[in-house]
């Protein structure tokens, strides 16, 4: 209520409710909030009762949704980091996806902490420390950096698929390769990081990486390693043998995209190249 004083009308703040400030956060944080920030506007027994009421629905230990279940992918991620420790980070081919720089469809979400601790549908990795330069909070969800992301790849992918995410980094400009080698320096020991050091000649060579499981087997069985997705319109190509090869997939069958083959073929073939076409 407004109150008069010496003659004039002075507004009196009213302090938000509790409610309003477990609402704002979270959707500062795609929807879920952690046991401590409810604790410290509610008591134990209205979070039980909020529990109980359907207002409040656990996901994690320690980590609850807000008026409802239902999470977007980004309120997953969220609920998993938070419930991971308050120095844990979304990584790997989760962190991939979030920057949108990844091909391989994963069930679980990865996420790198320095706690130990066990969560349902989580893949925790342990770290002792975790740099702050390797992290930042980004969409309201922390997350490790392209170029730590990079260095954790090192563990599950070849240098060739490493390509693939570096170019798909680099389209976006989210890639930065002073970054990239000063993250392998605070990595040293990490047992894969020549991968790393691998795929950034890849790109130096103007390789693109291989861009689908077809391609990544194709690749495996190939006693001479080729020249990968670079800019004369190839997948594979040998220059000593003037050979380039082709892996079709599905999609290849399509009458539109035979003919756009044809035209590339000839181009090709005009320019002294053998093309030859592997379908997988």
């Amino acid at each position: 209520m407004p109150q008069r004083t010496d003659n004039r009308w002075r507004s009196i703040a009213t302090p938000p409710s509790p409610d309003r400030e477990i609402a704002e956060l979270a959707a500062r944080q795609h929807g879920v909030v952690t046991s401590a920030q409810l604790l410290a506007r509610y008591s134990e027994t209205t979070v039980r009762r909020r529990v109980a009421a359907g207002r409040l629905y656990r996901i994690h230990r320690g980590v609850y949704a807000v008026g409802h279940p239902g999470l977007s992918q980004y309120g997953l991620w969220s609920a998993a980091v938070l419930a991971a420790g308050e120095n844990a980070a979304l990584s790997h081919l989760s962190v991939a996806e979030f920057w949108d720089v990844s091909r391989w469809p994963t069930s679980l979400i990865s996420v790198v902490s320095t706690a130990r601790r066990t969560i349902d549908g989580v893949e925790l990795h342990t770290v002792r420390t975790l740099d702050p330069r390797d992290v930042l909070t980004h969409n309201g969800i922390r997350v490790t950096t392209v170029a730590r992301l990079l260095v954790d790849l090192t563990d599950v992918l070849t240098p060739h698929q490493l390509a693939y995410v570096i170019h798909e980094a680099d389209f976006k400009r989210i890639f930065d390769e002073r970054a990239v080698r000063a993250a392998m320096a605070r990595a040293n020991g990490r047992r894969h990081l020549h991968r790393l050091e691998r795929a950034l000649e890849l790109r130096a060579q103007g390789s693109a990486g291989t861009r689908s499981a077809k391609e990544d087997a194709f690749l495996e069985q190939q006693t001479v390693e080729p020249l990968v997705n670079t800019k004369i319109e190839d997948d594979f190509h040998w220059p000593d043998e003037g050979r380039v090869v082709e892996v079709d997939g599905h999609g290849h069958n399509r009458l539109a995209t035979r003919l756009d083959d044809a035209r590339r073929d000839g181009r090709l073939d005009a320019a002294g190249w053998r093309v030859q076409r592997v379908s997988r």
